[in-house]
């Protein structure tokens, strides 16, 4: 069995998902856990979780070390020399969920620093060696990608519907709207913010707000370029969201064609990254999905003959998290175990 020892820096929402789903495996041991915040509420944040809930496995500390389901992860504070000497602490992969924005040059300085690979759980301004998104660019990993992002979550749930419909029935063009759960980038009381919506209560307001999505998709669909565009609404609920993509197609299509091809796809290539639902669900019936995305075949729609309308629910971070060990397996597999 190949194993790699994982750092992760950032243990915020995505993050704090990859510990638990992390925590007792054995081909992917979590070792180091990079954090701004004190221990104390690094252990506190884990252990009890508004929308995970309770930690389900056992979970103490001693002061900057952690012992999760019996296994020690040290806690380490960001540097002035970020970042840490990942080689001296046997670190093999570095997934990097901090949330902040990093430069090409600030995630090779990773790799200068001992690690094998790095895993970006955000798109990046600057060129990775590739953008993975399981059921988009899955098959596309290769060993000499070392600095990977997962592009974003909405993407995940997009991406993969998005390849199918321009693949069965061709796509002119695109426009995606992500109706979001609200995040921590927003506020829940009104404050002054340099971007005026953002700082409006978002547990009680829809809340316009860019996205860069469509511009993941392009990346990834290079096909598409300049044929896709897209805008986020946040709205008041702190879980589940959903995908409104809406498609102009060059012939004639029909609401049975394109459910018939999704499920014929989430029973196939997306098996395990998309769910092709037949029920009348609601936000709140996925949360804690391991898919990327869940295709409600219940709404899809044609209109005037050659435009499509469909939907794909996700949760906000599970999903996107199961993804991002998925890759790591797969990198575990691609490096025939780095585990020193």
């Amino acid at each position: 069995m190949t194993t790699a020892t994982i750092g992760l820096v950032g243990c915020g929402r995505i993050g704090r998902s990859v510990v638990r789903l992390l925590a007792g495996q054995e081909r992917l041991r979590l070792a180091v856990i990079e954090e701004p915040a004190e221990a104390v509420a690094v252990e506190y944040l884990l252990r009890f979780d508004t929308l995970l809930g309770r930690f389900p496995h056992a979970l103490d500390r001693d002061g900057g070390t952690l012992s999760i389901a019996g296994r020690p992860v040290s806690l380490i504070v960001p540097g002035e020399q970020e970042p840490p000497a990942w080689g001296d602490l046997g670190i093999d992969i570095v997934v990097e969920a901090s949330g902040r924005e990093r430069s090409r040059a600030e995630l090779e300085r990773h790799l200068e620093n001992g690690a094998e690979r790095v895993v970006l759980c955000s798109p990046t301004n600057e060129p990775p060696d590739l953008t993975w998104v399981a059921g988009v660019s899955g098959d596309r990993l290769e060993t000499g990608h070392r600095i990977i992002s997962m592009g974003s979550v909405t993407a995940n749930a997009a991406g993969p519907v998005l390849k199918v419909l321009a693949r069965e029935f061709g796509v002119e063009r695109a426009f995606l709207a992500t109706i979001h759960a609200y995040t921590s980038q927003l506020r829940l009381a009104d404050v002054p913010t340099p971007d005026m919506r953002s700082g409006r209560a978002a547990a009680e307001n829809i809340i316009p707000y860019p996205t860069n999505a469509d511009e993941v998709l392009a990346e990834l669909l290079p096909e598409l370029t300049g044929r896709i565009s897209g805008m986020a609404l946040h709205v008041p609920v702190p879980n589940g969201s959903v995908v409104d993509l809406t498609c102009w197609h060059p012939r004639a299509v029909g609401a049975d064609e394109i459910n018939a091809a999704m499920a014929a796809a989430c029973a196939g290539e997306l098996a395990g990254v998309i769910d092709c639902e037949d029920q009348p669900i609601v936000s709140s019936d996925i949360l804690m999905t391991t898919y990327s995305g869940v295709f409600d075949s219940l709404s899809t729609q044609i209109v005037a003959g050659r435009v499509s309308k469909t939907l794909t629910f996700y949760d906000n971070a599970w999903g996107y998290a199961n993804r991002v060990v998925d890759l790591l397996g797969r990198l575990a597999e691609l490096d025939g175990g780095g585990s020193r």
